[in-house]
């Protein structure tokens, strides 16, 4: 399976969303996996099983992917594998260029273009934000943490000039209602649960290391006192990473954001560190 493709998908009630992105991807698509966070409530799975037989289901609802992505990752066949979620559609150039770019054998993964949108669907940036969205089975290392979906790769990572859109519904910019209940009422909540987690506890793919990263045991033993500067560089980290600063308001929003996150984030876990003792 060198030179196929597996697409992986981890949904959830996405059936305003899901037919455009996998129209989007059946063309490049050796095979597509598609995982429900928990039960659907919604028509998801019946349009999916247009386009795919090899649908999962978890018993519950964990929230966001990062900790269930794991199953998805044992189950591919492919040598390659293409991350996209429900909300985003693969521009045309990055299919077309897909067969050729996983044809170079000195490259393990490539990053995109993931401009954010207005509710009209329109680029807000233009060379910033990238993802990381094609790589390697064979060279991927992964960890299930909340907000930790990319995985480490080995080997060389290629920017490229190609767009994956990102059309969520609402515009790809959260509100600041969006942003207190979404991502601070739960995101950061998963997240700071999951920090005091034992490592044992954690699903894996092919994951290289016998513990946390050292940054996340910091955190986890010195909640508090790494909040805010914790907060302080994933600023500067957004802003000033692949020149970020020059989109103006929607990186200094985001850069913003990361600041009160993991402020609130150290907060938390304190708070849970408390709670359990």
């Amino acid at each position: 399976m060198k030179d196929k493709i597996s697409v992986v998908m981890v949904i959830y009630n996405e059936e305003k969303l899901i037919r455009r992105c996998l129209e989007s991807v059946k063309s490049v698509a050796d095979e597509i996996l598609i995982l429900h966070d928990g039960p659907c409530k919604d028509k998801s799975l019946e349009i999916a099983r247009k386009y795919t037989s090899k649908i999962f289901k978890t018993k519950k609802n964990y929230g966001v992917p990062g900790m269930i992505l794991p199953i998805l990752f044992r189950k591919v066949k492919s040598e390659w594998i293409l991350k996209i979620d429900a909300d985003e559609i693969l521009s045309t150039e990055f299919a077309k260029a897909i067969p050729r770019l996983i044809r170079d054998s000195d490259v393990n993964a490539y990053t995109v273009l993931w401009p954010y949108t207005d509710k009209n669907k329109k680029d807000i940036t233009k060379n910033w934000p990238r993802k990381l969205s094609l790589y390697r089975k064979s060279k991927m290392h992964y960890l299930g943490l909340p907000h930790w979906d990319d995985p480490k790769i080995d080997g060389t990572i290629k920017d490229t000039v190609f767009i994956l859109h990102h059309y969520p519904l609402g515009g790809g910019v959260p509100t600041l209602e969006v942003f207190r209940k979404k991502v601070l009422g739960r995101y950061m909540k998963l997240q700071a649960e999951y920090t005091l987690k034992d490592f044992k506890e954690l699903d894996k793919f092919q994951y290289d290391r016998e513990d946390f990263p050292l940054a996340f045991k910091i955190r986890r033993n010195f909640p508090l006192i790494t909040a805010l500067p914790f907060g302080i560089l994933a600023f500067f980290r957004t802003l000033f990473s692949r020149g970020a600063w020059k989109e103006g308001k929607p990186a200094i929003i985001e850069a913003l954001g990361t600041i009160v996150y993991y402020f609130f984030l150290g907060i938390y876990i304190y708070k849970l560190k408390m709670k359990s003792n």
